[in-house]
């Protein structure tokens, strides 16, 4: 037998008492070759096989297991070690359970690579990290070399070692505490070299702790049956030892510096450390109470912790310097030149208040800086916060008048203009203190500007949006990367519409060229030959939204020699893919019909200008081409192509092209769907059959229908007639729809709209585990949507506008909807109504939801900035709840699509007011949200301040009568903006604030907007 034959057999039917010899006689020549047998033998028995009926595992053994793994590690090299197979655990387990046979075969082998493979794998997986006494072991053997990465990694889990060898002894020590740092204290190596190292690198030293408690009997259950777990724990108290005590108690015995331990906490809070981490070295150095003189001394370290990016760290710089800057060795010039930069920071608040109010101080101790004082206080009034910008100002206004003065008079003429420079940005609390040197103390300039939304959108078809068509192979290629994405529509877009133009110019043997992106979409293709990749490729069926791209690339690879488009799985009710996709799929199954076919022939819905608008001229262009081809278009494709359209910017050309149209029914739909006439389809023929009645009278024989692939365009005519009207006037009402379809669905007689109310849901929590099984009540606030089309599904697929009123089916569609919804937006711009009440109905039905509902709304919210239709109420309701969302980045983003909105005349503020104030009101969220939002928003432009004061106009009556928590700051912003615009109070929230008018924290702002006390009698 060769000595692989021999190696197979030991592994498959010996044990490790029989291999570990053979491990140690192999030569060098027989090195390779036992390394792939181990490899092949991994494989195989890793492999989850059916163990037994019904039961599935691996049919390794653990005694196999370690055999292969001392394999491994006598014969494998550095490129083995380092693959995702090579696990620590192998070693972990060699250790415990056959220590001399793993230190004989480790003693033989001495992997060069160990010390890097133990790091590696440290840092891949912190819970599988090497214990420290095995690491210093191999260490002192000579099998690896000092990484202190590696040992940082290893130094936090010493404390559960030791926590499990006290479990496992008969008697636990009644102070764990001192024990462990008894055992701490007699090694040296770790306290002079090791645990310095934990403020180096990120570990898991802030959640490492040692749990020391008498063990249950593993028959407790028997010996103990009216014993509860509970019981248990208060006989047998629990010790919890955390690095943080070990620290301090070795600090307070000598063992450790304190003064050095001090400065690692500091000078580990300037690292870019996860933020559990700089917590945990924050409480470090307060548990060690520093005194005055302590941090004096590392004032330098504290003042450079203001550069940091993280909020916490900076306000604990702030807070420990605020007792420390007064002291007569206090070097003030370092701060300002770090407070500068700080000063307009979003996420400082407290903080900053506190430094400028210690600023404010300091410059009447160091008259020299005074100058520079002043010039960060002004800058600090551009901070969006109206509390901070007060702090701000107060410091400044007691520097300015100081009975001694300290800043000559070209420092305060400075400063006068740096006030007045911020002037634009000053709430109302801020204007009155810094009154006396404002230009204009008592009003302001008010614009002559009012903000009113668009009335009649017309899209941008010109030479600025035109889209550029894919010129060249080269160009199409390199696009295929970004296509395969997906997440780039208007990319995608173009790579279709060159696909279809460039067949015909393709150079002969592409599909080679391709072969890097098949594996990058399917990499168990890599290293497979030509016939194996076709063999693959015939039997590969993609699934789910991104299997539409896939199968087109798949089928681009083969020439497109059969079709693959209609069998990508993307069925409603299994895969919750959005029923948007079922039109996709059947627009992308045209186009491969067409590649198929080598028509030549153009998708109708591409876009012609950004971002996804169609140039009416050139869908009839694309129409007429049909016509000459004598091919009718796709129905999905021609329904999306409508909602695409540009109609409000056709013209008489337009007319004229669509007059050319031999089929009656197409010429008849063109024809009033770009007219710029405002009536109603069929309603200006009295003379004959209109055309609504024409096309109803091949409707009732269609409902209802469940695909478009198997419709004519006859068929199809009714449907994108629905299309077609609800594109062209989203709100109106088409009365007649219902009566002479048969069918009254949400969409067809007017814009379908989610009914939704706020409701209040308590859920009691039972602790039975805890003594006295104390019990929780927890209250939800949820928008609840009730509607009678929950299960009933749209007569047709093409009724774009309708297909999300039903829900049932999609109830787990949000996981995917997050990924989508770019794409699907790009597909109905005119109309994004009912698309939005889906995303508000998915991803906010309630507040605090988790991460899949967030990253929705964060896909959605771009949607809202690109110019388009006055927003509707689905929009502003989307706007709405990402404006009070739990999340600041989905906070911010819901900001900035307001000032887009705002810039683009889309917003409709008494609509989003009244959302908002309904939602604060049933506290769907905190005020606080939008009180600390909303002031960024201001001093933009004239035309967004007018929209925040008719937004509040509309917000604030719908506040109970109570005042909420943080009102203060809503309507300090409100005063300023009816001061900048010039709005009178109207009097439903003169009504409001009369109510409100009680409360005295109020009082001051309130004076401002009612100069004289109103009863509520006067506006009833």
């Amino acid at each position: 037998m060769t000595k692989v034959e021999i190696f197979e057999r030991l592994i498959r039917q010996h044990g490790l008492a029989a291999l570990v010899p053979f491990l140690l006689q192999l030569t060098k020549e027989d090195i390779v070759p036992i390394r792939q047998k181990t490899k092949e033998l991994q494989r195989e028995l890793d492999r989850i096989v059916e163990i037994r009926p019904n039961a599935w595992g691996s049919a390794v053994t653990p005694e196999q297991s370690r055999m292969l793994f001392l394999a491994s590690l006598r014969t494998y090299s550095r490129k083995e070690a380092m693959s995702n197979q090579f696990f620590i655990w192998g070693l972990r387990n060699s250790v415990r359970d056959n220590a001399a046979a793993f230190w004989q075969v480790l003693e033989c082998a001495r992997p060069a690579w160990l010390t890097d493979w133990l790091l590696l794998r440290s840092e891949a997986n912190a819970w599988v990290t090497i214990e420290y006494a095995l690491l210093r072991e191999l260490e002192q053997r000579g099998f690896i070399e000092f990484q202190p990465r590696l040992f940082a990694l290893a130094v936090p889990g010493l404390l559960s070692d030791l926590g499990q060898e006290f479990n496992s002894q008969d008697v636990q020590p009644s102070n764990a505490l001192a024990v462990i740092a008894e055992r701490l204290r007699q090694d040296t190596t770790l306290l002079e070299r090791d645990l310095p190292l934990l403020f180096d690198f990120v570990t898991g030293v802030d959640g490492a702790r040692a749990h020391v408690q008498k063990q249950r009997p593993s028959n407790w259950h028997n010996l103990l049956p009216n014993f509860s777990w509970p019981e248990w724990n208060a006989q047998n108290p629990a010790q919890i030892v955390t690095w943080q005590q070990v620290l301090r108690h070795l600090a307070e015995s000598g063992h450790l510096d304190r003064a050095d331990l001090l400065t690692r906490c500091l000078l580990a809070l300037r690292r870019d450390f996860r933020r559990p981490l700089l917590a945990w070295f924050k409480e470090l150095f307060l548990s060690l109470n520093p005194t005055l003189a302590e941090r004096l001394a590392r004032q330098a370290d504290l003042v450079e912790l203001l550069a940091h990016s993280h909020p916490l760290v900076v306000n604990f710089a702030i807070e420990q310097l605020k007792n420390v800057w007064l002291e007569p060795g206090f070097n003030l010039a370092p701060l300002l030149l770090y407070a500068d930069n700080i000063v307009t920071r979003p996420d400082l608040k407290t903080g900053l208040k506190n430094l400028l109010s210690g600023l404010g101080k300091l410059s009447q101790r160091q008259a020299a800086q005074a100058p520079a004082v002043a010039l960060v206080l002004a800058a600090a009034l551009a901070h969006a916060d109206s509390a901070v910008q007060e702090r701000a100002a107060k410091s400044l206004a007691s520097l300015l008048q100081a009975k001694k003065p300290v800043l000559t008079a070209e420092a305060q003429a400075a400063t006068h203009a740096a006030i007045q420079d911020q002037a634009e940005l000053l709430a109302a609390p801020a204007r009155l203190v810094l009154a006396p040197w404002l230009v204009a103390p008592t009003a302001l300039d008010r614009p002559s500007v009012r903000y009113a939304p668009v009335t009649h959108f017309v899209p941008d078809i010109s030479a600025n949006t035109a889209i550029a068509p894919v010129a060249d192979w080269h160009e199409l290629l390199f696009l295929t990367g970004e296509v395969l994405r997906y997440d780039v529509p208007a990319a995608f877009e173009r790579w279709l519409d060159g696909l279809l133009r460039l067949q015909g110019q393709l150079p002969a043997g592409y599909a080679e060229q391709l072969r890097p992106y098949l594996v990058q979409t399917l990499p168990f293709l890599k290293g497979k030959t030509e016939a194996q990749t076709e063999t693959i490729l015939a039997d590969n069926h993609a699934g789910g939204y991104w299997g539409l791209s896939q199968a087109l690339l798949l089928g681009w690879a083969q020439g497109f020699r059969t079709l693959r488009v209609p069998s990508v799985h993307v069925q409603v009710d299994h895969d919750n893919s959005d029923p948007l996709v079922l039109v996709e799929r059947q627009r992308l199954a045209a186009a491969e019909r067409h590649l198929h076919a080598r028509t030549g022939l153009p998708l109708l819905s591409t876009p012609t200008h950004e971002p996804y608008w169609i140039d009416p001229i050139q869908l009839m262009e694309r129409l007429l081409c049909y016509q000459a081809a004598q091919r009718l278009p796709d129905a999905a494709d021609l329904a999306v192509a409508l909602a695409r359209t540009a109609y409000a910017a056709s013209s008489p050309e337009v007319s004229a092209l669509a007059a050319q149209l031999q089929h009656e029914g197409l010429r008849e739909l063109l024809g009033w769907f770009l007219s710029e006439e405002d009536a109603e389809p069929g309603l200006t023929s009295p003379a004959r059959k209109s055309v609504l009645q024409r096309v109803a009278a091949g409707l009732r024989s269609l409902l209802p229908g469940e695909d478009t692939a198997g419709y004519t365009l006859a068929e199809a005519l009714p449907w994108l007639w629905a299309v077609a009207a609800r594109t062209k006037f989203p709100e109106r009402e088409f009365a007649e729809w219902p009566t002479l379809l048969g069918a009254d669905y949400p969409g067809v007689r007017a814009l379908w709209a989610a009914a939704w109310e706020l409701k209040v849901e308590t859920t009691k929590h039972v602790a039975y585990w805890q003594p006295g099984k104390p019990e929780t009540t927890l209250r939800t606030i949820k928008l609840d949507f009730a509607s009678q089309y929950t299960s009933q599904g749209a007569p047709s697929p093409l009724l774009l506008y309708s297909l999300h009123a039903r829900f049932r089916g999609m109830a787990q569609a949000h996981w995917q909807l997050g990924s989508v919804i770019r794409s699907l937006s790009s597909l109905v711009p005119h109309n994004l109504s009912s698309l939005h009440w889906h995303v508000v109905r998915s991803a906010a039905w309630t507040d605090r939801l988790e991460t899949t509902e967030r990253n929705i709304l964060l896909a959605a919210l771009p949607t809202l900035l690109d110019e388009g239709p006055v927003f509707a109420e689905s929009t502003t309701m989307l706007l709405a709840v990402s404006l009070l969302h739990h999340t600041p980045t989905c906070r911010a983003l819901a900001l900035e699509a307001l000032l887009s909105a705002c810039a683009t005349s889309r917003l409709r503020p008494e609509v989003l007011g009244s959302l908002l104030g309904r939602l604060l009101a049933a506290e769907y969220a905190p005020l606080a949200r939008l009180a600390d939002l909303l002031p960024q928003a201001q001093a933009v432009s004239p035309e967004t301040d007018d929209a925040l004061a008719q937004t509040l106009d509309a917000l604030l009556p719908k506040l109970p009568a109570a005042p909420p928590r943080n009102l203060r700051k809503l309507l300090e912003l409100y005063a300023d903006l009816v001061a900048r615009t010039g709005r009178p109070v109207p009097p439903a929230v003169q009504g409001r604030l009369g109510e409100w008018r009680a409360a005295a924290a109020l009082k001051k702002v309130l004076d401002n907007l009612l100069p004289s006390p109103i009863t509520l009698a006067t506006f009833h």
